[in-house]
């Protein structure tokens, strides 16, 4: 399956915005993830529902060896992301997610994410969109 083209200026940015959060044990990145105020996607936001203060979650990964290792991890940067979601006062965090990636869709939706729409199909990309309410 072809994975998304990353663009080197895009993530600098991000960067440079303290948009990507990382995870670490020691020294070392073990989970990543990137919030930002504006959708990473093109679709319009009519998919989901009313937010006053939504984020968008993006670009989460985990270090593939720590995973072996620690099957909770994703879960944990996914509530890490929540948390820091609602401390910066957003009301709502929202993700693009492929369906096909059936244990990440998995692990958001177990974790509160509702999907929303149908799934999309671009080209080769399949997107579904999901949205989870950050109660305060």
């Amino acid at each position: 399956m072809p994975v998304p083209e990353r663009r080197l200026e895009r993530s600098r940015a991000l960067v440079g915005e303290r948009a990507v959060h990382l995870l670490r044990h020691g020294d070392t990145a073990i989970a990543m993830f990137t919030l930002t105020g504006r959708p990473p996607f093109r679709r319009a936001l009519d998919v989901f529902p009313p937010a006053r203060a939504p984020l968008y979650l993006q670009r989460l990964a985990v270090h593939p060896d720590r995973a072996r290792r620690d099957a909770t991890l994703g879960m944990r940067a996914v509530r890490r992301a929540c948390e820091t979601a609602r401390a910066a006062g957003a009301d709502a965090l929202r993700a693009e997610a492929n369906p096909d990636l059936r244990k990440s869709v998995e692990l958001l939706t177990g974790l509160g994410f509702v999907a929303y729409g149908e799934v999309e199909t671009e080209d080769w990309m399949r997107r579904v969109y999901l949205q989870r309410a950050l109660d305060r």
